[in-house]
């Protein structure tokens, strides 16, 4: 949804880089970069790497799978020249040294694009889960012209493969989309999605501007959702997070949620804290996929030194723990609006105690 990331709480893009932003982006291109900033002492017991990835214009809202070969990563990367967010995926052996395969109308690796006059032109925000031999591709998706700006109101498809390369839509329709006066009035975005036992469980952004008769106040609330065949959802009664829940790093709310299962009834939600233009990122703890979670009390990785790649905002994280090692990929924002996926590795318990577990 190419939004600038520093203004709208819980979305990774909204409304299309202009000016310096766009051009700083294009110029000297290359995928995979090296932060030329000396780096700053470990923070929560993570190492932040020095090398960051770009796609062909942007790398934002990283989805990561395990596979025997390595790591896959989904992402949302930009069509300049239609001024729309496409979905592209990446391969790497290691987890850090990131291939495409292909390209589509000039972006490299792209597996989802939008479809023209349709409510998904753009798309963005993708989830994916392997379930035996298929893959799910979960996704935000928008059109040009919205209410009451760019990126809203935003719904969520569905899309399968069974190679994790070429994918097809289940439905021209999506399968969830915003409740009426709800918390999810105006858009769903930044699904996370575990297949655990069977049961797919979802934790999602709902936005609420236009109307929120049913709740009372509008905002960025980080809503649940179950589903046994991942295809019809419930939602969740109640919230999981909303605004004024906190009065700290978090007190304009929690987003761009990501699940992980550490074992039997442990589970992880790594998030976005919002407060102002301020992003960091933070870990819950939970017995179950649906909570209730203790956010702890301190971040857990928080925006770099001036003139690094993540100098400006530190958001929407993806994780895997490797034996008690967490793995941490995440969307990095300079002050020229340039948007890379940059990583931070280090103990897991060492992370949650220093994050108040």
């Amino acid at each position: 949804m190419l939004k600038k990331v520093l203004v709208w709480t819980g979305v990774a893009f909204a409304g299309i880089f202009a000016g310096a932003g766009l051009q700083s982006m294009l110029e000297g291109h290359a995928p995979l970069f090296k932060n030329e900033v000396a780096a700053e002492e470990n923070f929560a017991g993570l190492a932040k790497s020095e090398w960051y990835y770009r796609g062909s214009v942007i790398a934002s809202d990283p989805s990561i799978v395990k596979t025997n070969d390595g790591y896959v990563m989904f992402y949302t990367d930009l069509d300049a020249g239609k001024g729309r967010t496409v979905i592209a995926k990446a391969s790497s052996p290691d987890g850090q040294d990131w291939k495409t395969s292909g390209s589509f109308d000039g972006v490299n690796g792209v597996v989802m694009a939008g479809r023209s006059g349709q409510w998904d032109e753009n798309v963005e925000s993708a989830a994916v889960v392997r379930q035996d031999d298929r893959w799910l591709l979960y996704f935000s998706g928008y059109r040009d012209n919205g209410n009451p700006t760019r990126g809203f109101p935003a719904a969520l498809w569905l899309a399968t493969s069974k190679d994790g390369g070429a994918f097809e839509r289940l439905s021209s329709d999506p399968i969830m989309t915003p409740t009426k006066g709800w918390y999810d009035n105006d858009a769903i975005y930044s699904p996370t999605v575990l297949l655990d036992d069977g049961v797919f469980h979802m934790v999602y952004v709902g936005h609420s501007y236009t109307d929120f008769s049913a709740i009372g106040a509008g905002g960025v609330y980080l809503l649940s959702a179950t589903s046994t065949d991942g295809v019809s959802w419930t939602k969740g009664e109640k919230p999981i997070a909303g605004p004024g829940q906190f009065n700290d790093w978090r007190k304009d709310g929690i987003a761009e949620p990501y699940l992980v299962k550490r074992g039997p009834d442990e589970y992880l939600l790594f998030y976005t804290g919002l407060s102002g233009e301020e992003r960091e990122i933070g870990v819950a703890t939970g017995s179950s996929p649906e909570g209730p979670w203790d956010f702890g009390s301190g971040p857990i990785v928080k925006r770099g030194p001036p003139g690094a790649p993540d100098e400006h905002q530190v958001l929407a994280p993806a994780a895997l723990v490797e034996n008690g090692r967490l793995r941490l990929w995440y969307l990095a924002a300079n002050k020229s609006e340039a948007l890379s996926i940059g990583q931070a590795d280090g103990s897991l318990n060492e992370a949650l105690s220093a994050s108040g577990h």
